[in-house]
């Protein structure tokens, strides 16, 4: 049986590849699955650098599988899938960069939220043609997509149906680089190999900027974690690291 998720470990830097060419990596129930699994493998491991998603060829992905599709309320089960894909990727203590070269349709712009950076070459775009097929998006995704890149980005999106560009996207704050057509996933690499500190300091950081994107920061709560963070042996060995580099007494 093919995989539908390919994956490699290199110097820390694992990267998953969308494998599914036949049907331009359509989000199918089967991948979806394997994805979930794949991340959850991927939390037992240690000493991990930082996690890049590509697809294949000159293709991101076409969105949900229509295969998968059969207009009855089993549909939620694609919506269900893809939330959990993010939230197992926003509970990774690594950054988690995505590469897209060509279509990011529908179901597989909202896979993005789960990424912290987003590298796309100048022929990537972004479409969600629910409007088209009838369809009310998952109103979790719609949350999320509000509060990673604003009313202007879904309207566009939704209402107007456009195709919109990572241009577009990165303007709305979104951290990435635009590059060169088929240089998305080098350059992801490239960002990934030079990021080294990635302990409990980034993944705190890390939640808590979720935390705030989604309106759920809770002031005394961050107060506490950052309170045991000050007098942790990660902060005291990086302080004496510094210290003695800088020749410091």
């Amino acid at each position: 049986m093919t995989n539908l998720i390919l994956s490699e470990i290199h110097s820390g830097v694992c990267t998953f590849t969308l494998n599914n060419p036949r049907k331009k990596n359509a989000l199918s129930l089967a991948l979806l699955t394997e994805f979930e699994n794949r991340l959850e493998q991927l939390q037992k491991k240690d000493k991990l650098r930082a996690l890049i998603l590509k697809g294949t060829d000159d293709y991101f992905s076409v969105g949900a599988d229509l295969a998968d599709i059969s207009g009855t309320l089993e549909d939620q089960e694609i919506d269900d899938r893809i939330m959990r894909v993010c939230n197992l990727m926003q509970l990774l203590p690594i950054p988690c960069l995505v590469a897209v070269e060509g279509p990011c349709v529908g179901g597989a712009v909202s896979i993005l939220l789960g990424f912290d950076i987003l590298v796309a070459s100048e022929n990537a775009y972004f479409e969600i043609p629910a409007i088209k097929l009838g369809l009310l998006y998952n109103p979790d995704s719609m949350k999320q997509l509000h509060a990673r890149f604003g009313s202007g980005i879904l309207t566009r999106l939704f209402l107007l149906g456009e195709r919109c560009t990572a241009h577009n996207l990165l303007q709305t704050g979104m951290a990435g680089e635009i590059v060169q057509d088929t240089k998305a996933y080098k350059k992801a690499l490239k960002i990934a190999q030079n990021i080294t500190d990635t302990g409990e300091a980034f993944s705190a950081t890390k939640s808590l900027i979720i935390a705030l994107e989604n309106g759920e920061y809770d002031l005394s709560h961050w107060k506490n974690i950052r309170g045991k963070n000050l007098c942790s042996a990660e902060r005291i060995a990086s302080i004496n690291k510094i210290k003695k580099k800088l020749r410091i007494e």
